[in-house]
């Protein structure tokens, strides 16, 4: 009889730190959690500029959870929002636009995963022509909410976006949240 005590006695002992380690560890799973991606972010990325006679100039791209009407849409849903600019001179201001040759047209691809839902996709901006000053074009990404892995491809050309085409491309990840409304 005192042989079995001695078991019992020893098994709940090793019950009582298996018990302990794992209160103290988290349970394993949540030790492991990964804390969620902000709501935005900023990126940078370099071009060579299509102008060969122009630098080379960098992107600076800042992507945030927002929400969009879709085209024929009647409510807002989830996306992915871009805007930004680069280190180019801004034309000198004027009633008129001043003539010369640096003239620039962009357009923004978008590709992302959304690893919470494991949908995938692809976006395109709206393309601007003939900017002295080339920025970041109307760009909306309906991604659904979650966590959401990124790349955009800025195009920019001489004039046109087709005209000696070059490529910046930034990474990123985000949390896309529902909004508010």
């Amino acid at each position: 009889m005192s042989n079995k005590l001695v078991r019992r006695g020893c098994a709940a002992t090793l019950a009582a730190v298996g018990l302990g380690s794992a209160v103290m560890t988290g349970g394993g799973a949540v030790a492991n959690a990964q804390p969620a991606p902000p709501t935005s972010t900023t990126m940078t990325c370099g071009s060579l500029n299509p102008l060969f006679w122009a630098p080379s100039f960098t992107w600076t791209v800042h992507a945030s959870s927002g929400e969009s009407l879709r085209p024929g849409g009647s409510a807002l849903e989830p996306a992915i929002l871009l805007s930004g600019g680069n280190e180019l001179p801004a034309p000198p201001p004027g009633l008129l636009p001043s003539f010369g040759v640096n003239w620039y047209g962009t357009r923004v691809l978008v590709d992302w995963t959304n690893k919470t839902t494991g949908a995938t996709g692809h976006s395109v901006s709206d393309e601007t022509a003939l900017q002295q000053k080339p920025g970041i074009p109307i760009n909306r990404t309906w991604t659904g909410t979650g966590a959401v892995d990124f790349t955009v491809t800025v195009e920019t050309g001489g004039g046109w976006r087709f005209i000696n085409t070059q490529k910046a491309v930034c990474k990123g990840t985000i949390s896309v949240v529902p909004g508010r409304g």
